[in-house]
């Protein structure tokens, strides 16, 4: 009887032991699937950051030399040529709006985060260069001022989000790691700024 009974307490700690390894292995299992879905759609995020961020930058960039042109344009038909190219621009700097949606998607709502205000500023601007210099010659001093003021909003904003590293999108954890925020978010909050200060306003 009472080797029945040490022969049963002899196979409970084994059967324990190996319930307790199943447990285990079960855990780990578990928890690296959650880190593995967790990086996945921090992949995810941060292509979508990326994508917006490079679209930011050419919108930014190659609305430059569209403005100089118009400052220098001596007829209305030039002037609708350069106003539609911009115009085409409008796709990309929607950019801009994503970028600050992901940056509130980080760090939560808030007045910097207004995705309303890359969204305006971009429409506002194309409204504007269709407004001006409806008439033949050389740009008025309103028309020149306010496309003046208009290159030099877009020369800050080129050099602010221009610091974004593009090159990220070269390695898989450089591009997740954009899903945490650091660095580009600053210029986010600074690209901000320079849209509300122009407001983009359309000529009057």
């Amino acid at each position: 009887m009472e080797q029945q009974k040490t022969g049963k307490r002899s196979l409970a700690l084994p059967i324990t032991l190996v319930i307790l390894v199943f447990s285990l292995i079960g855990n780990v299992f578990l928890y690296s699937q959650f880190l593995q879905h967790k990086q996945e759609n921090n992949h995810a995020i941060g292509q979508r950051i990326f994508k917006a961020a490079v679209s930011s930058q050419q919108y930014a960039s190659e609305m430059i030399p569209l403005l100089d042109g118009l400052l220098q344009s001596k007829s209305v038909e030039e002037r609708l040529a350069l106003a539609f190219s911009a115009g085409k621009l409008s796709a990309k700097g929607s950019g801009l709006a994503e970028l600050t949606a992901e940056a509130a998607g980080i760090a939560g709502a808030g007045e910097e985060w207004n995705t309303e205000i890359p969204a305006s500023y971009v429409s506002n601007v194309e409204k504007g260069l269709l407004d001006i210099g409806q008439y033949e010659g050389a740009l008025n001093a309103s028309d020149a001022a306010y496309l003046t003021e208009l290159k030099g909003s877009f020369e800050a904003l080129s050099g602010i989000i221009g610091q974004f590293n593009a090159a990220v999108g070269e390695t898989r954890i450089a591009i997740i790691r954009l899903a945490s925020g650091l660095d580009w978010m600053e210029l986010v909050s600074q690209a901000q700024k320079v849209m509300t200060e122009q407001a983009a306003k359309p000529a009057a």
